[in-house]
């Protein structure tokens, strides 16, 4: 008797364990607000331009994603010069990030952040995925 009531308390922990994982944010099958796009890669809902306060100053985030050979600004594909002309509407002081995937190629990210520097965006940083 006693060893059935312990099979049962292991297998509602381990119940419970599975339900936290899934359900509270564990790297697993969590719901968290994400799209595919049409290359099978995912892209933040939060990719739009957002403005927070940081000190009293006003700083605005942008989102780039690259994916092989193709930017995604505002959950869009995009060119890098329709690209470019949208990030020259945000302030210099921008935090932007770009987010890089494992097919997105070198010289996509490097023409990108070329191009930023050539445009005075310094802030931004790199992230692979």
């Amino acid at each position: 008797m006693g060893k059935v009531i312990g099979a049962l308390i292991f297998i509602a922990l381990v119940a419970l364990a599975v339900w936290f994982f899934f359900f509270r944010g564990g790297d697993g099958f969590s719901f968290n607000s994400k799209k595919k796009n049409n290359n099978n890669t995912t892209v933040s809902d939060t990719a739009k331009p957002e403005t927070t306060t940081e000190h009293n100053k006003d700083v605005t985030v942008a989102e780039i994603t690259v994916s092989g050979n193709d930017y995604l600004y505002n959950n869009e594909k995009t060119s890098l010069e329709a690209l470019a002309a949208e990030i020259a509407k945000l302030d210099k002081d921008a935090e932007i990030t770009i987010t890089s995937d494992d097919t997105a190629a070198k010289n996509t990210v490097d023409e990108l952040t070329d191009k930023l520097d050539e445009l005075g965006y310094k802030n931004y940083k790199k992230i692979e995925k």
